[in-house]
């Protein structure tokens, strides 16, 4: 019999969902579901509001390393922007005009950056280094937002064939060999993948005809530039006075431009050559992002750098922790449903609500190949909900190995299943998942986000499961 605990969570679970279907922002319903499961669970209004708190804090310091490094690469482009090393940086991307070739060349980059460096780290370069310049070209960033959440984490993730870190784990929680695993992906990864991007395609294209606006005071510059006039350039002095005040000579953009672009390759050629993942990599392009910043302050005006620092810095972490607020009370609810969260929130042993739920679903299903890949499907989605979809392997991964003894078919299939669809499902529908860190470096809505990203999703999902269902 269901606790009372699990019930409300559930429920307030699907609350969340309608919420962010009819376009409401979820917060104060995941902080409300959080504070009654917890007084439910602990019985104490006392113990309750303890637990809530614990939450917050374990997804709290969990988010803070992404939360700073958005911060400091928003105040890194911030700075290039007023400087004007922007127009240096952008030259050769200039030429095209196309959206259509941008969403490509942005979604392959991505795509190459993060077989190698894991898609957090690579988004957070690529917005470093391109995605502040490509807004001049007049594509949607809603629309590129689809795109690199298709290609950075959907596509590059769901096979993770360079770092095998994602494979690795779903091979191990299923009892078979790593190969397999590998070989069996392969068409899944592609073709979920071609179907996804193409689809992400259309959707960006639609975005484009809307003319939905882009970065605001960027495109205030874009439109000023080139035109004359008194009323043109008061417009300019407001969007950015610190500019006007202190422009810096053309030798020094281009030292600060070459500084940049030399500082990144050596980042990326450090985190291949080091093996460095995970924390250890956003540390690496956080700290580069750092030194871009301090350098370019100082070469504007060495005698105001100390000011000029400090505004940088504040306005992107001010950006940052106003993306991720709401992120973190909504982790901070769906943490409850995780092995991690039901035993340092709730303080209890076992597995979370979204894992006990998985097991029931197990026990009570008539089990063939259509209901077991079904119920991995369903596992690998309600894992991901916690908003990481690498942390759902474990759980997709036991369960094909359960299901797939029980039933006597081979586990393989249904393993890398659950894998794909964990990755797929963080990656595309998760707003306080992978969307939440593109919707940060793009500066859109995570919920805007997720709602274009359903169709592409869908359509990775039913590739999915219909290839599998045809390998048995």
């Amino acid at each position: 019999m269901p606790s009372p605990g699990m019930l409300v969570y559930f429920a307030f679970i699907l609350l969340i969902i309608i919420a962010i279907f009819f376009k409401k922002k979820p917060v104060i319903i995941a902080a409300i579901g959080l504070l009654a499961v917890g007084v439910l669970d602990t019985g104490s209004f006392f113990g309750g509001i303890q637990a809530a708190f614990r939450g917050f804090l374990l997804t709290a310091a969990d988010l803070l390393p992404i939360i700073l490094l958005i911060g400091l690469v928003v105040a890194m482009t911030g700075m290039l922007k007023e400087t004007k090393t922007e127009t240096i940086l952008i030259k050769p991307i200039l030429k095209i005009k196309n959206a259509a070739y941008l969403y490509w060349l942005a979604g392959v980059m991505l795509l190459t950056f993060s077989l190698f460096l894991w898609p957090t780290p690579a988004v957070s370069l690529l917005g470093a280094l391109i995605l502040p310049l490509i807004h001049r070209s007049r594509i949607s960033p809603l629309g590129l937002a689809v795109g690199l959440c298709i290609f950075g984490e959907g596509i590059a993730l769901a096979g993770d064939y360079v770092i095998q870190g994602a494979p690795s784990l779903s091979a191990r929680s299923a009892g078979v060999a790593l190969e397999q695993v590998l070989r069996q992906s392969l068409p899944l990864v592609c073709g979920s993948g071609i179907i996804a991007s193409l689809i992400g395609f259309r959707m960006m294209m639609v975005q484009q005809k809307k003319n939905i606006p882009a970065y605001v005071v960027a495109d205030n510059r874009e439109r000023l530039d080139g035109q004359k006039g008194e009323e043109q350039q008061k417009e300019l002095d407001v969007l950015s006075p610190i500019k006007q005040n202190h422009q810096i000579q053309k030798r020094k953009r281009m030292i600060l431009a070459l500084a940049a672009v030399a500082f990144y390759l050596l980042a990326v050629i450090w985190l291949i050559y080091g093996r460095l993942r995970g924390d250890s990599a956003v540390a690496v392009i956080g700290g580069v992002t750092l030194l871009v910043l301090i350098l370019g302050t100082i070469l504007t005006d060495y005698k105001t750098s100390f000011n000029t620092f400090g505004r940088h810095i504040q306005t992107g972490m001010k950006f940052s922790m106003e993306v991720f607020a709401p992120i973190v009370v909504i982790s901070g609810f769906f943490l409850l449903g995780t092995h991690s969260g039901y035993e340092n929130v709730l303080l209890h042993q076992g597995a979370g609500y979204l894992e006990q739920l998985a097991y029931k679903l197990s026990g009570i299903v008539v089990l063939n190949k259509y209901s077991c890949a079904l119920l991995v499907m369903l596992t690998a989605v309600l894992g991901a909900m916690s908003g990481s979809g690498f942390a759902a392997l474990p759980l997709a991964g036991g369960i094909a190995a359960a299901l797939g003894q029980a039933a006597g078919i081979s586990a393989v299939p249904l393993a890398v299943l659950g894998q794909v669809t964990a990755i797929w499902t963080d990656a595309a529908v998760i707003p306080w998942g992978f969307p939440a860190i593109v919707s940060a470096v793009t500066q859109t809505e995570a919920a805007q986000i997720v709602r274009l990203n359903v169709l592409p999703w869908l359509a990775a999902l039913c590739f999915s499961l219909i290839w599998t269902l045809f390998s048995y």
